[in-house]
């Protein structure tokens, strides 16, 4: 027999809880492959990948992510995006249009007479470009200015030198410590 539930349901409903969308940006890879195991068409995965995305993020802005006390969040986490994800592919199959869509192979193929295509970064791509921001935030500027003298500017090691004023030596050095640093400092905020 199963014990009852009580109407109000506030005794026994875990808080809800709250974080930033980064944790559920990042388990994009966990819902790809919920959505190839649920056969979902490859030309139709980044689609729905970006609508669980979305769902997600609502829900918890809603207050509906609650987590079980004691549970860890990561765990709890990818129990709740594989049912969003669960649901969203079940909207996605019971839409009719869906049904008599004839796929193309190259559906983003330029054509002869109009070269131009919008472009947008894909979410994956802004997503590690917010995390290269907030690790310079953390790091010092020295550091900082010769990360983006040699890959944002494109200089080569010996423009580098003469930029800062120091010898190709130097400018070697400080820029191993500034790949070393950022590298630790991205592991470090990543992580934490």
């Amino acid at each position: 027999m199963t014990p009852r539930r009580r109407r109000d349901g506030a005794a026994h409903a875990p808080a809800s809880f709250f974080m930033d969308e980064m944790p559920i940006v990042r388990m994009a890879p966990y819902v790809r492959a919920l959505l190839r195991a649920m056969r979902v068409p490859p030309q139709d995965v980044e689609d729905l990948v970006q609508e669980v995305t979305a769902a997600a993020w609502v829900a918890m802005t809603e207050g509906r992510f609650r987590p079980l006390p004691g549970q860890p969040l990561g765990d709890a986490l990818k129990l709740w995006l594989t049912g969003i994800t669960w649901r969203q592919v079940s909207h996605y199959r019971e839409k009719a249009y869906r049904r008599r869509e004839v796929p193309d192979a190259a559906p983003w193929a330029v054509s002869g007479a109009d070269p131009w295509l919008p472009h947008l970064p894909a979410l994956q791509a802004t997503v590690e470009a917010r995390d290269i921001l907030r690790a310079f935030d953390l790091m010092p500027p020295h550091s900082v200015e010769v990360l983006m003298l040699r890959y944002a500017a494109q200089c080569e090691l010996k423009e580098i030198a003469e930029t800062l004023g120091v010898s190709l030596y130097i400018a070697t050095m400080r820029l191993r410590s500034a790949r070393r640093e950022f590298n630790l400092v991205l592991r470090r905020w990543r992580y934490s």
